[in-house]
Order: structure tokens, then C-alpha cells, then sequence
């Protein structure tokens, strides 16, 4: 028995030895092809590649006119470029890679469909009289890809999911009364300050008395007596004192902005004031050797020559105005 069971059990062996191995359908074929997306997903205005790559016999010729960026149609995607790349497979096969540039502004879904691309192709037959037969037609199968986009459709309806809520006017009319009464509340306290803003005398200047002037004439007429006279710093400060304090008194007693007038200007705004012409003119040419002494080259040698004329005249102008 057992040796019976060995010798079926070997020629059942030797018989699936001998079977043939059946072959594909692709290895037949004279044109195999597939494709490849580079992405799974795109944005909404991205660009996608898309590869077909077709495999075939050396006596396969493929039609490429209907490839063309302008030919494709292939909505909703827009066909930004197509390239070509030939080459050799193996000993008894061609490659072809044509890369497709896709684009798409399709919004509102969540997946695209790239339509199925037909691939024509013509076998040629070997011989004297070489001829070309019918034309086959192989299709690039349709291929899926999600869509992502930046575009938010918008928040729903509040009123298409809730209900409307009854609303209470004394809600309504409580804070509209409390808020104007709060606005004229701050209205009333701004006018009312406004008011006293205006009502308020502004402060007047009020003029030298006799014995305000007596006093400060005599002060600086003794200050200004009292610089000496040995040094050029001395006479500098005589006749800065002098200028400073004329300019002081005319703007106290008469009531002048004299501190950024010339000497001729001072002059004819003391004639305005009624001051007398000799009186104006006196003044003026004090100050005008003041600062001819301060600001000119040779004012140091000039200064000592001058400076007995100038108090002298000095003394006689501010005597003139005590009385004015």
C-alpha cells in the first residue's frame, strides 16, 4: 500500500511539472500604460502633475496631435503645460512619459475627477511595402484627487437654527433713559465750567506807581554806577546793564514790546506812544552805541572813549521818562 501511495503521489508531481505557466494579458499586449499623481490633495489654484507612462513594441507608433495643451480638454482642470520624454524600456520596448501640468479653481468640492485621456497608437507591419494598419484607440483610466480650499463658505444662520426671542422694552427703554440722563448729567457740568472759563476777568498788567518807578530807577541807577572800569569785562556789563535796563523800563511804564525791536524801532514806537521826538531819539542812540560797543570788532577800545557820554546821557533819558 505504501509503495502504491509514493508512485501516485509522484506521477501526480510529474504532472504539474509538465503544466504550462499561464501568462498575463499585459505581457502580450503591444501598449501598457499607467499613470501617477504626484499628490493626494490640492488647493484650490495649485498645480498638479500628472504622469502617463506608456510602455510598447518597437512596431507600435503612438499619435501624439491630440496631446496638445491647446487639444486637452479636461475639466474641470485647466492644462497649464505638456512635455514628452521619449526613451528605450528594454531591448524590444519603447517608453514614452508625457507630464501633464494641471491646475483647477473649482471650489465647493471635496474631490475632483481628471477625466479618462484616450491614447491613439497604429501598429506598423514588417515587410517590402511597409504599411500602417487601423488606428486603436487605449484609454488612460480617470484618476480622483481631493480638493482643499481656503475659502470659507461663511458661519451659519443663527435664525435658521434658533428661535426668535420676545424681547422686553423696559430692556430697552431702562438704559436708553439712564444713558441720557448720564449725557446730561456731564453735558451740564461742561457748560457750567465753560461758563466760569469765560466769566473770569483776565489779568491785566497794572502800571508802575511813582514810588515803584523812583525805586527801581534808583536801584539800577546805583547798580550801573557801581561798575568799575578796568577791565573789558567791566565796560561789557555796563553796557549790557544799560541797554537791559532801558528796555525794562519802557516796557513796564509804557507798556511796549521792546525786547525784540532794534533801536530805530524803538524809536518810532516811543514817537507812536507820544513820548516826544528828542525823548525817542535820546533813547535810540543809547542803545545804539550799547550795541555798537558789544557787537563791533573794535567795541573794547571805543567803549572806554564812550563811556562817560553814555551815562551821562543815560541818566538825563531816564530823568526824562520818571516824568513822562
Amino acid at each position: 500500500m505504501k509503495k502504491n501511495a509514493w508512485l501516485a503521489l509522484t506521477a501526480l508531481l510529474l504532472t504539474l511539472g509538465a503544466a504550462p505557466t499561464p501568462k498575463s494579458n499585459t505581457q502580450g499586449a503591444k501598449v501598457s500604460i499607467e499613470a501617477h499623481l504626484t499628490k493626494t490633495a490640492l488647493w484650490v489654484g495649485d498645480t498638479l502633475t500628472y504622469t502617463i507612462r506608456a510602455i510598447y513594441d518597437h512596431d507600435v507608433e503612438l499619435a501624439l496631435d491630440h496631446l496638445k495643451k491647446e487639444s486637452l480638454a479636461l475639466a474641470p482642470f485647466v492644462v497649464r503645460a505638456v512635455a514628452f520624454e521619449h526613451g528605450e524600456w528594454s531591448s524590444n520596448k519603447k517608453l514614452l512619459e508625457i507630464t501633464l501640468q494641471l491646475a483647477t479653481y473649482e471650489t465647493g468640492k471635496s474631490e475632483l475627477t481628471i477625466p479618462p485621456i484616450p491614447l491613439y497608437y497604429f501598429i506598423r507591419e514588417a515587410g517590402v511595402g511597409r504599411r500602417e494598419s487601423q488606428a486603436e484607440t487605449l484609454q488612460v483610466p480617470a484618476a480622483r484627487i481631493g480638493l482643499r480650499s481656503t475659502l470659507s463658505l461663511g458661519p451659519p444662520k443663527p435664525r435658521d437654527f434658533k428661535p426668535l426671542v420676545d424681547i422686553d422694552p423696559m430692556r430697552i427703554v431702562i438704559p436708553f433713559f439712564l444713558g441720557l440722563a448720564g449725557l446730561s448729567f456731564v453735558g451740564s457740568r461742561g457748560a457750567r465750567w465753560a461758563w466760569k472759563i469765560l466769566r473770569v476777568p483776565k489779568a491785566k498788567r497794572r502800571t508802575f506807581g511813582r514810588r515803584a518807578r523812583e525805586k527801581l530807577v534808583q536801584d539800577n541807577l546805583a547798580k550801573i554806577r557801581s561798575i568799575g572800569s578796568e577791565s573789558d569785562e567791566d565796560f561789557d556789563r555796563f553796557y549790557h546793564a544799560v541797554s537791559r535796563f532801558l528796555r525794562q523800563y519802557l516796557e513796564e511804564r509804557l507798556e511796549l514790546e521792546v525786547f525784540g525791536l532794534t533801536p530805530e524801532e524803538i524809536e518810532k514806537a516811543l514817537e507812536q506812544a507820544g513820548t516826544g521826538d528828542s525823548l525817542a531819539q535820546q533813547i535810540s542812540a543809547i542803545l545804539q552805541q550799547c550795541e555798537a560797543v558789544r557787537y563791533r570788532s573794535d567795541g573794547p577800545s571805543v567803549a572806554r572813549e564812550r563811556r562817560g557820554d553814555v551815562q551821562q546821557a543815560f541818566e538825563k533819558a531816564v530823568t526824562a521818562l520818571k516824568e513822562t
